[in-house]
């Protein structure tokens, strides 16, 4: 049973690779949620109007959420490269940091502040072309910002006590997601 989850697995991988293939690039600035006490997608669609509202005609925002909490699917959701942003929980943003797959937030939000989010991690070096380096440093950083502390979700009223918040490596526009996640954080 379990090389046929595995292969089950590794088909669904190729099928997600085989139909990124051709696309055209997506201008959207994307947003997946998950949740593995509650449901997320209750608050999808007024988080998004919030966040559009705030950016206007500068960048169209698409908030989407697992419906159900799966594992596979947030992997999928890494493997696709297709988010800016990823919201899930506290167990999977330290496991997927400990891999090298956030970005470090130190320069936009302050440490001590956000202390949960503060852990050791695994993080590229990035040269002045904007490439990201092939060899993972590991170290202590602020890769993830607790969702209960920040002010669109308590606005939004949704208890969300063990996610975080957190920018992956694939991001298309490191400047404008820590803008994003600033402006979600402080509503400024």
């Amino acid at each position: 049973m379990a090389n046929r989850s595995r292969w089950a697995l590794v088909a669904l991988l190729f099928m997600v690779l085989l139909t990124a293939c051709g696309k055209e690039e997506d201008t959207a600035f994307r947003i997946f949620m998950t949740d593995d006490q509650g449901s997320i997608a209750s608050i999808e669609e007024e988080l998004q109007s919030k966040l559009q509202e705030k950016y206007g005609d500068r960048i169209k925002i698409e908030v989407i959420s697992s419906p159900i909490y799966n594992q596979q699917k947030l992997l999928l959701e890494y493997v696709g490269k297709a988010n800016d942003l990823m919201i899930m929980p506290e167990n999977d943003m330290k496991a997927y940091g400990s891999q090298g797959s956030h970005i470090e937030l130190e320069d936009t939000f302050n440490p001590e502040t956000y202390s949960r989010g503060f852990f050791k991690g695994g993080t590229y070096e990035i040269d002045e072309n904007g490439d990201m380096s092939k060899d993972m440093v590991m170290g202590d950083h602020l890769f993830g910002i607790p969702l209960d502390e920040m002010k669109i979700f308590q606005e939004l009223n949704y208890p969300a006590k063990n996610l975080f918040a957190t920018i992956p490596v694939s991001t298309s526009d490191i400047a404008l997601a820590k803008e994003v996640l600033k402006f979600m954080t402080e509503l400024n």
